[in-house]
């Protein structure tokens, strides 16, 4: 006979798709809330760390104790996306005048799922992670493969599942589109100083290093910050289509230039201002051949921002 005599959860019983709004006061789920699907969601990762604090005694080895000074949380995203709102709150600058749709604003995200409490029957829950905002969030676009958006987001609470649907909450219906892959934006998608190039393996990374600030009383963070934007990222091209990036890296001091990734047109291109290429480690010199000449370039910019056009 099993030791576990319920049945477990997993991925298959949640009965809506994972789902966001925006708040209107950090940290609080809006009242009777119309949620909006996160589109397709591969994956949710989500993190609590509790911040224990030593304290220690002379005249013993061990510890006195721990006292708890507060609760870190953090959820990581998988997505694959088919249009662009949701993957703006990462990559677009914040706007402090009309912050909806920007890094300015922070939202809540729920789930609802079917979850066992030691017997046979399954009972509706809902999970609420409120008060979050995108640290991190990476684009990459392989050949022969999905466009995958990697983000990773600080939250300010994670809250303990209840049972019960969210009170008054409208769901959205399961997304139907199909998504982003490599072959949507076309031969040579890349556009560095009017030059288009046939590349692989592209990759596009927003650090928004988040100010996370904690202020005594609550345990919790009680805001979160956009702070310096880093954008970073990498991509690999033939050798022998001209000798222009070449020349770019060569140059001293190398001159910003404009840049931009088609993804599909009218759904989504990824426009970049001041970018530089930052190192060049060409591949396929090795014995054999056992691989063509390519560029690995590694690149800066600027800025870098979603559009359809």
């Amino acid at each position: 006979m099993s030791q576990i005599a319920f049945p477990l959860t997993h991925s298959g019983t949640s009965e809506a798709p994972f789902s966001y709004i925006e708040e209107a006061t950090f940290r609080t789920m809006p009242s009777s809330p119309t949620l909006t699907a996160v589109k397709v969601v591969d994956q949710i990762t989500p993190r609590i760390d509790n911040m224990e604090m030593d304290v220690r005694t002379i005249g013993s080895h061990y510890l006195y104790g721990m006292q708890s000074g507060g609760h870190t949380y953090g959820l990581g995203l998988t997505v694959h996306p088919f249009d662009l709102p949701f993957l703006k709150y990462g990559t677009n600058a914040p706007n402090y005048t009309t912050p909806t749709g920007t890094s300015a604003v922070s939202v809540a995200f729920a789930m609802k799922y079917r979850q066992a409490l030691g017997t046979a029957g399954m009972t509706l829950h809902n999970m609420q992670f409120l008060g979050c905002k995108p640290n991190t969030t990476e684009i990459s676009i392989s050949s022969q493969g999905l466009v995958e958006a990697t983000m990773d987001w600080t939250v300010g609470e994670i809250k303990v599942p209840a049972a019960g649907d969210i009170s008054g909450a409208t769901w959205p219906s399961a997304p139907t589109s199909p998504v982003l892959s490599n072959v949507d934006g076309g031969n040579k998608p890349l556009t560095i100083n009017s030059v288009q190039y046939a590349v692989k393996d592209f990759r596009i990374s927003w650090n928004n290093n988040l100010i996370a600030d904690t202020f005594s009383g609550s345990g919790l963070v009680d805001a979160l910050t956009v702070g310096a934007v880093e954008i970073t990222g990498s991509f690999n091209t033939p050798i022998g289509q001209s000798l222009a990036l070449e020349t770019l890296i060569h140059d001293f001091p190398q001159t910003g230039v404009t840049a931009s990734y088609l993804v599909k047109t009218g759904v989504m291109v990824i426009n970049m201002t001041n970018f530089k290429l930052m190192t060049d480690a060409p591949e396929g010199w090795s014995a054999g051949p056992t691989a063509t000449g390519q560029h690995s370039f590694t690149f800066k910019c600027s800025t870098a921002d979603l559009a359809t056009s």
